[in-house]
């Protein structure tokens, strides 16, 4: 199965993903300090097809005690023809507490907007419980919380949605050997008054080990919004291949 999501990174159409996934397992720290990623992809083509396409991001983690805080930010912009088709960014803060080996309280806060998405900004703020397991090779982590949203739309007269929502996702990583790594993070979102308005992610990665420090990436994110904005597809994939570097 894992061959088949990676092949099929190929084919898939580039579209803009309703929810961000914050987490990275291919970057933890058992021990305190600072640790952190770097990445950059660029595509394009010249001549009979004039197409660009890039993506920065970042990420941070801290480790002090008990604590660690996380941040998180992107940016990916690109244009066909001389008109721009991708313009989205992202920011996240998160602060984790380890209430034992397995437990921890996770508080978090986003900024996000997406032109093509109609989105002109969402915020949202929360936290909730984090459990987690790890054995010879695999790691996995299980949240369960709820944030608060609150989301204005481009091209709209409307007044800003706010909203309380439920978190809840399944965060896999399985390290093949020294030099490959596969993970897959699951979000589901729904909203507590009404549960048939959900969000759903599904995002996978492969990471490549190409000399130290610095890794060959793929992924491939399916992401669902059961009520999108007027004139936006329910469903964007989207597939990512570029370098990531690691300090």
């Amino acid at each position: 199965m894992p061959l088949l999501i990676f092949l099929f990174l190929f084919f898939a159409p580039a579209q803009a993903l309703a929810i961000i996934n914050a987490e990275d397992l291919d970057l933890s720290i058992n021990e305190e300090g600072l640790a952190g990623k770097l990445g950059l992809s660029i595509n394009g083509n010249a001549g009979n097809s004039a197409k660009i396409n890039g993506e920065a991001s970042g990420r941070l983690l801290w480790r002090h005690g008990a604590h660690t805080e996380m941040l998180v930010g992107s940016y990916a912009y690109g244009k066909s023809r001389g008109v721009r088709d991708t313009n989205n960014a992202f920011a996240h803060f998160r602060h984790r507490y380890a209430v034992n080996e397995i437990w921890d309280l996770e508080a978090f806060a986003q900024a996000q907007q997406n032109e093509f998405a109609r989105l002109k900004l969402r915020t949202l703020l929360g936290g909730g419980l984090r459990w987690s397991t790890q054995t010879e090779g695999w790691q996995a982590h299980i949240g369960l919380g709820s944030f608060y949203e609150r989301e204005s739309l481009r091209g709209s007269s409307a007044p800003a949605t706010r909203l309380w929502r439920g978190n809840v996702y399944l965060a896999l990583h399985y390290a093949i050997n020294a030099h490959v790594r596969l993970q897959n993070t699951v979000y589901y979102q729904p909203a507590w008054k009404q549960t048939a308005d959900f969000r759903l992610l599904d995002d996978a990665a492969l990471s490549v080990t190409l000399s130290d420090g610095l890794d060959l990436r793929l992924s491939l994110a399916v992401a669902h919004d059961s009520r999108p904005p007027a004139t936006i597809k329910s469903t964007d994939i989207s597939y990512k291949t570029g370098l990531v570097y690691a300090f």
